[in-house]
């Protein structure tokens, strides 16, 4: 296993364009009639504004490139400055106010965001997708969740950061950013835009702020168990927020004939029922 991700460390980059050259390729043989039986995506009434999209994707981008910049800046200073300096002290506050009592509730939390959850969970939805024939969703489920895991190696290899000291759970690996907190984000955000198109309007807005709620969590987890510093889980946020809606903005392309990825608009609009 230790291997696999060493080796996956290594190429996360080529696999990340592989996965996306994959995806470009299913969407060119669909618009050209190949596969039907798959694509019976179902309309639905919820439709995620276009802006609003490319607006959160681009802020959290920011962000992240913005956290990246600094932790590679404050890793070689001596003494201690800058992010670092904050990080180190809020780890301290955060780590002194735990009471022991809780430390196994906080332990079996952070699970949410594990890889082996995240996978069995991710594996779970794609088979259900599939079952339902609904392919587009099933594209973009794999393409958002797939493709986080592989931004956070391909980030991880860049900026090497060394774990805290003292951590509550033993984790290898690097610790820029987030693992646990970019999966949660794109998984659980993912999940929230599932059950969206699925369910009376009057829901989508409790299902979303769940969805939010659950990926911060699992992120402070992270935080409190002095596995990551504050920065890496708020880095790991911000990439699977701009990822996954990153995503989405294109899969809404894809679904309404907007042209994405060059098809001609014919090709674009996919049939729905």
């Amino acid at each position: 296993m230790v291997s696999l991700m060493q080796w996956l460390d290594g190429h996360a980059i080529w696999m990340l364009l592989l996965l996306l050259l994959a995806a470009a390729a299913m969407l060119r043989w669909r618009a050209h009639g190949g596969a039907a039986w798959l694509w019976e995506d179902c309309s639905t009434g919820f439709r995620p504004e276009g802006g609003k999209l490319l607006a959160a994707a681009g802020l959290a981008a920011a962000a992240l490139a913005l956290l990246a910049i600094g932790v590679h800046l404050s890793q070689s200073t001596q003494p201690v400055q800058g992010l670092m300096a904050l990080d180190l002290a809020l780890q301290r506050m955060v780590s002194a106010g735990l009471p022991p009592a809780l430390v196994p509730l906080v332990r079996g939390w952070t699970m949410l965001g594990d890889l082996r959850v995240m996978g069995l969970l991710s594996l779970a939805v794609g088979l259900w997708l599939l079952w339902r024939r609904q392919g587009l969703q099933l594209l973009t489920w794999t393409v958002a969740v797939a493709g986080t895991g592989l931004w956070v190696r391909c980030l991880k290899a860049a900026i090497q950061r060394a774990r805290p000291l003292d951590g509550l759970v033993h984790e290898a690996g690097f610790s820029f950013p987030s693992g646990h907190s970019a999966g949660a984000a794109a998984v659980f955000g993912m999940l929230a835009w599932l059950a969206a198109r699925r369910m009376p309007p009057r829901w989508r807005a409790p299902v979303l702020a769940a969805a939010g709620l659950l990926a911060l969590s699992t992120g402070l987890s992270r935080v409190l168990l002095s596995v990551h510093y504050a920065s890496d889980v708020l880095a790991g946020l911000c990439l699977g927020l701009a990822w996954t809606a990153l995503v989405l903005w294109a899969a809404d392309r894809i679904e309404h004939g907007g042209g994405a990825l060059g098809l001609p608009r014919s090709e674009a609009q996919l049939p729905l029922r």
